[in-house]
C-alpha cells in the first residue's frame, strides 16, 4: 500500500465518471482488423526483406478486454516494461512483458503497440506477432486502423512522409536539425494519428531555438500546416507539445504562449490565452485536459482543465509535479519535477481526481497510453 498524502493547492472539484472496472464511455473500439483476423496488419508498409532475424523477448499472460484502458510503464524494482491493464482500478494486471531492448512507444488499441526498437514494427497482442515496417528513416506514427504509418527519412534535408502499402507521399521538406540538450520541459512525441486513424499530425520541434514545423495529415494529404515564418517564431517559439482528443478529431497544440484547438471542419482556433503548457494529457472521455505549467519560482505545477470550455478546474498538488498521465478517467499518474536538462525529484505519485488525494506510485514510469491521449506518448 502506497503513503496517503493530502493534496494541497487549488484543488479540482471532486468527481465520478462512473463504476470502476466498467467499459469507459466514448472510448475508440480495438481495430476492427483485430476481430477479424489478428494475422492481418491492414495495409502497413511492410519490410522487404525483414531485418529481424531472433524472436524478441515478449510475453503475454492471458487477454486484455477491446476497451480496457491500458498504459504501457516501468515499474520500480522490475525489469523490463509492462503493458498494464486499468480496467480494475483497485488492482491493476500486467498481462505483457518487453524485455530489454524492446522500446514500446504507442498503444494502437489494447491488442496493437508500436515499437521502435530494435526495428519499427508493430506487435499483436497476445501472439506477439511482429509486424516489421518498411520505412526508411525514423518512425513518427501508425495509424490505430493500420492504413498508414508517418516517417520522416534519414536524408539531408529530412522530408515528412505517409506510406502505406501501395504507395508514398512526401508531405514536408524540413531544415537540417539542431543539436544541444533537450529541456524536458519542450520535448514531446513526434506525431500521432486520431484514434480512428483518420487524420494525423507530425511535430518537427528539434529545440527550443530550431524551427518548429506542425503537419496534419488526412486522406494521405496535408490538411493543415504551421512552417517558421522567414524571420523565425521568436521568443515565444511555434508549435509545440500536440495532443489528440481520443474521442473526436480535435487538435490541441500550443504556439506563442497560447493554446489552440484545430478540427477539421473549423480549422485553427485560439482555445487559452497565456497558457505556455508542457505536456498534456487528456482524459479517456476527452472531459479534461491536465498539463504543467513552470512557474515563476521555477517550480512545475500541474493544472487541470476543461476540455470543451478550456474552464479551469483547479491544480493538483503545490508541490513539483510534471508528466501527467491519465491511468483512468479519474487517476493520473505523475513525476516530481524536472528542471531542463537536470533530473530532478525521482518520486511518482496517482492522484485521484474523486477525493483529491495522491499516492505514492510503484511505477517508475508511464511511456503511453490508452484511450487516453498525451503530447509525451498515447
Amino acid at each position: 500500500m502506497g503513503l496517503l498524502i493530502s493534496a494541497c493547492g487549488n484543488t479540482p472539484p471532486k468527481v465520478s465518471s462512473g463504476t470502476p472496472g466498467a467499459p469507459i464511455a466514448g472510448a475508440p473500439s480495438s481495430s476492427p482488423l483485430f476481430t477479424l483476423n489478428p494475422t492481418q496488419f491492414g495495409h502497413l508498409p511492410s519490410a522487404s526483406p525483414p531485418t529481424l532475424k531472433s524472436t524478441l523477448p515478449i510475453s503475454c499472460t492471458g487477454d486484455v478486454g477491446n476497451t480496457d484502458p491500458v498504459a504501457i510503464v516501468t515499474i520500480i524494482g522490475k525489469t523490463g516494461t509492462f503493458l498494464r491493464d486499468y480496467a480494475d482500478e483497485a488492482s491493476p494486471q500486467n498481462f505483457c512483458s518487453f524485455g530489454q531492448g524492446v522500446a514500446v512507444t504507442e498503444i494502437l488499441d489494447p491488442h496493437h503497440v508500436v515499437i521502435s526498437s530494435p526495428v519499427a514494427a508493430v506487435v499483436e497482442l497476445p501472439s506477439t506477432q511482429v509486424f516489421e515496417l518498411g520505412i526508411a528513416g525514423r518512425l513518427v506514427a501508425v495509424a490505430p486502423d493500420l492504413s498508414q504509418v508517418l516517417w520522416v527519412s534519414a536524408t539531408s534535408p529530412a522530408t515528412l512522409h505517409d506510406s502505406w502499402d501501395a504507395g508514398n507521399v512526401t508531405l514536408q521538406t524540413y531544415p537540417p536539425a539542431t543539436t544541444g540538450c533537450a529541456d524536458a520541459d519542450t520535448v514531446s512525441r513526434s506525431g500521432a494519428f486520431t484514434r480512428d486513424g483518420h487524420f494525423g499530425y507530425a511535430l518537427w520541434d528539434q529545440s527550443p531555438k530550431g524551427a518548429t514545423f506542425l503537419n496534419v495529415v488526412g486522406n494521405r494529404a496535408l490538411g493543415f500546416a504551421l512552417v517558421p515564418p522567414a524571420a523565425g517564431w521568436g521568443r515565444l517559439g511555434g508549435p509545440r507539445m500536440a495532443v489528440w482528443s481520443p474521442v473526436s478529431g480535435q487538435l490541441y497544440y500550443e504556439q506563442q504562449g497560447n493554446v489552440w484547438r484545430w478540427t477539421p471542419a473549423t480549422g485553427a482556433a485560439q482555445f487559452t490565452t497565456g497558457v505556455s503548457w508542457i505536456d498534456p494529457a487528456i482524459s479517456p472521455d476527452g472531459k479534461r485536459i491536465a498539463y504543467a505549467v513552470r512557474g515563476s519560482n521555477g517550480v512545475s505545477i500541474v493544472h487541470i482543465i476543461d476540455a470543451t470550455s478550456g474552464a479551469d478546474l483547479g491544480t493538483v498538488s503545490s508541490d513539483g509535479r510534471s508528466h501527467p498521465f491519465f491511468l483512468t478517467n479519474d487517476l493520473i499518474w505523475l513525476r516530481g519535477d524536472q528542471r531542463g536538462c537536470v533530473a530532478g525529484n525521482p518520486s511518482t505519485f496517482v492522484y485521484d481526481l474523486r477525493d483529491q488525494t495522491e499516492t505514492q506510485s510503484s511505477l517508475g514510469q508511464v511511456w503511453t497510453t490508452w484511450p487516453s491521449t498525451s503530447a509525451l506518448g498515447g
